[in-house]
Parts: structure tokens; sequence; C-alpha cells
């Protein structure tokens, strides 16, 4: 019986076993692989053919992206070397950026940003092949943000530079650079805009794009489809405060990229053409009331006396609508035109002067060092004010008291400056909105204002109602400004 009950359980166990054995076996999955795509790849082959040209072009290009290392040696104060007491040692603090670059010529130049390099001790330059090179800063331009390097390497493969007056907004392009260090990086997109602005401070237009742009990126190359420079990488749209990319970057075109690069290769420094007049533009107010309507154009707020725009007959009050064949839309459009233009040239400039269309031709010159697009306004006015003129509430220039310009404020304004200066507005005044305390008035309704009992005068004479341009001089600045009607 034992024996029994012994061979019961041997074999009870044994079953158990093998039922849990069986139980964790894995049995092999069924797979059955897809060997073609579930498309017709005679559908595809454009695509694959953009594929294919993308891959190409982008092996073609770089090996001229270079990435840009730039250290700067900052000293720190002197510490007692704990071992010494009477010894000091200065010491450094090292610091490293990165930044990206491009080679554009056979003799090893290479474009960047004036950022990357700014103040910095050692540049050094990395090329696709894993050479590092030393670089010699040429010369930078702050206002483009261009600087331009020259390495001594032989087997590089420069880029050209593009027209990038052709590019257009959906143009495809690529960019090219080092983003936080990760080297060779090519991100694609689009253009998204042209002729942004990314600082009221800034005469500079850029190319938008949401081409990824990320600190790092800056000095790389934006490049077009037919492997042309484009644009030079040079900011974030920081709109969030992170820091990196948003799907909003700046370009500067190459255009404005080459005009620099050659003034800084020929002389060291950037030469830019000079007109010599203050500009603003014509807002629909201001083309009201020179009688213009439908029109664009600058205006010209004032002429620098002995500028090629004095010489060549431009007055105040004409609107500039083409310069040397080019349209002129706005004001940036004038500016750009005329500093892009080498010195020396002869352009014919097109105006309206009292609505009738009028050519003249001018000599650029080299823009002064101390040129500035604006200026600062003088600080409050402090004669003794002339009472206001007792004026109706529905006249424009109600509530103005002026005042005659006193000497001490004479260098404030430029040299030939006449008129009344503005000592008080009353708040009420429908030209609290357009002048400030310290402007002078210098025309009214293009009538010339010299004295206070000038200004009354033809303030009296303005019809109830209506609004009035102004010919002001604010500091330095020339301008035109519109006051509404009053009540």
């Amino acid at each position: 019986m034992k024996r029994f009950l012994l061979f019961v359980v041997v074999v009870s166990l044994a079953v158990y076993g093998v039922s849990r054995w069986n139980g964790h076996r894995r049995v092999p999955e069924t797979f059955t692989p897809v060997a073609t795509a579930q498309i017709d790849l005679k559908d595809v082959q454009v695509l694959e053919a953009l594929d294919r040209e993308s891959t190409r072009l982008v092996q073609a290009v770089v090996p001229s992206v270079v990435s840009v290392t730039t250290t700067r040696r900052i000293a720190a104060p002197q510490v007692i070397d704990p071992f010494d007491f009477f010894l000091r040692r200065p010491r450094e603090r090292v610091q490293n950026s990165l930044g990206s670059g491009v080679i554009v010529s056979k003799e090893g130049h290479i474009l960047t940003n004036n950022h990357v390099v700014a103040n910095m001790d050692e540049v050094r330059v990395w090329l696709n092949d894993g050479r590092d090179f030393p670089a010699k800063v040429i010369g930078t331009d702050p206002a483009t943000d261009i600087a331009v390097l020259k390495i001594d390497a032989t087997g590089i493969r420069p880029l050209p530079l593009g027209n990038s007056d052709d590019v257009r907004v959906g143009s495809v392009v690529f960019a090219i650079g080092n983003p936080f260090g990760l080297r060779e990086s090519v991100t694609k997109g689009i253009i998204s805009a042209t002729g942004r602005v990314v600082s009221d401070e800034s005469s500079n237009e850029f190319f938008q794009t949401d081409t990824t742009i990320n600190p790092g990126n800056s000095g790389g190359p934006l490049i077009n489809v037919r492997g042309e420079i484009v644009g030079i990488n040079s900011a974030i749209g920081n709109f969030s405060g992170s820091g990196t990319w948003q799907g909003v970057g700046f370009a500067i075109p190459a255009n404005s990229a080459r005009m620099a690069m050659e003034s800084i290769i020929k002389t060291g420094r950037v030469v830019r053409g000079y007109l010599g007049v203050v500009i603003q533009e014509l807002t629909p107010e201001l083309a009201a009331q020179f009688g213009i309507s439908g029109q664009t154009g600058a205006l010209v707020g004032s002429i620098t006396p002995g500028s090629p725009a004095d010489k060549a007959g431009l007055k105040a009050g004409d609107v500039v609508t083409a310069f040397n064949g080019k349209p002129i839309a706005t004001i940036r459009d004038l500016f750009r035109q005329a500093s892009s233009t080498p010195v020396n040239s002869k352009v014919e400039i097109r105006f309206l002067r009292d609505k009738k269309p009028q050519t003249v031709t001018a000599t650029i010159a080299e823009q002064p060092a101390n040129f500035s697009a604006g200026a600062v306004p003088p600080g409050p006015a402090t004669p003794s004010p002339t009472p206001p003129a007792t004026l109706s509430q529905d006249n424009p220039l109600f509530g103005i008291e002026t005042a005659p310009i006193p000497a001490s404020r004479m260098p404030d304004f430029p040299a030939n400056i006449h008129g009344v200066i503005v000592a008080g507005i009353d708040p009420a005044s429908p030209a609290s909105s357009s002048l400030q305390p310290g402007d002078v008035i210098e025309e009214i309704a293009r009538q010339p204002v010299g004295a206070p009992a000038d200004f009354d005068r033809i303030a009296r004479s303005l019809p109830p109602g209506k609004p009035v341009m102004l010919s002001v001089a604010r500091g330095k600045l020339r301008l035109f400004v519109v006051v509404p009607g009053g009540r």
C-alpha cells in the first residue's frame, strides 16, 4: 500500500511539472513581413527625385560650412595665494562660445556674424573634414551684423552668394550650421516673410524663415535649391523668452552681406552711400495734405546743407517715388538703395513736388562716420511763453503756447532754424497728440513762421474743424506732422 501511495505521489508531481512547463513554454509568434510598400512606386517618382536632389544638394554644400569657436579671456580680481601671503596672482576667466560660418572665396574668406566674433581674443575655424585653423578677423560691421574671417587652408570649397532680391515668400531654403555644438546640422523650411525689421533701432531688413535656427546657427548660411547663399542666419525669434527656436528665425539677405563683405575686403571697413535727406513715411494724412492720392514714396522732411541731395536740388516736402530706376514705396526702400550705392555714383531720383513729377541727378557721397538716421528731442522748453492766441476749440492749433527760440537752445536745432518754440500745450488741444513742448514750428500749412505774431496770424486764418500740416524741428530732426481738426 505504501509503495502504491508513493507511486501515486511521484506520478502526480510529474504530471504537475509537465503541465507547468507546458504552460510557461513560449509559443513562436506568426510574423509575415511586408516585402513592398502599399503604394505604386510609380506614383511617387517625383517625390523620390526631390528627395535625391535634396540629399545631393546638402552633400554638395555642407563641406563649405564651418564651425567657429571663439575664446575671450576676462580678468578676475586678484586673490591671495594661500601658500604665500605675499604672492598675488591675477587670474583669468575663459569664456568660450560657438557659431557658424561659410566659406565664400578660394583664398579662405569666411562670412559669419559680427556678434559671433565681437570682442573675442581668439577665433578658430573647424572644417567639415576635421581640420581646424586659427582665423584672422579681416573686418566687422555691427550695423549689418556681418564679419569677414580668413583662414590659410587648402582644399576648401567656397559657395557662391545668390541674388537675395530674387527670394520670394514660400521659397524653399536650408539652414546649415552648428546648433548647440552639433556640427553639420541641416534643417529645411521656407522663407516666411521678407523685409522684416527686428528692432526699431536698426535699419536692417531680414528674411524671416521657419527653418530651425538655434544657438550656434548664427553666421551659418541659408541656402536655396540652387546651392547658393541667399542669407546669413543671424537671430532667433525669441518671442517666448526661452532662447531657443520657436518657429521664427531671421537671416541677413545675401546682397546686404555681399555689400558689407566686399567693402570690408577692399577698405577694411564698410563704406556706405549717403544722400543727405531726413525722410519720413508718407502717411495717408500727410498724403492728403500734399494732395497726393494713391501714392507711395518717401517724404523728405529736411535736407542736409551741402549734401548730395542739396546739390541736386531736392527740397523738404518732396516725395521720392523712384531711386535709380527702382520704385520707392517706403523710407526703408530709399535708405537701403542710397546706402548700398557706390560712392561717386550718379543716380536719377524721381519725385513729386506740388503734385508734379520731377527728376534730378545726384552724386552719392560717403556716409559720414557720425551719421544717424534719427535725432534725440531736446529737453523741455523754458522760455517765457506767449499766451495762446484766442482761438476757438474747433481750431486745430487751439491751446498752443509759443515763444521765440531762446539763444541758449539754438545749438539743439538745425543751423538754419527759424520759427517759434512750443512752450506748452493744453491737453485738450487737437495738437497734443502731434506736438510736444520743445518742438519748433517752422511752417503752418506751408506758410513760414518767423515769430509768435506769425503763428497767431496764420492760426486765425485756418478753417475750423480741418486738419493742418506743420513743418516741425524736433532736435536736429525736421519732420512734417498733421494736426487733426478741432472739435
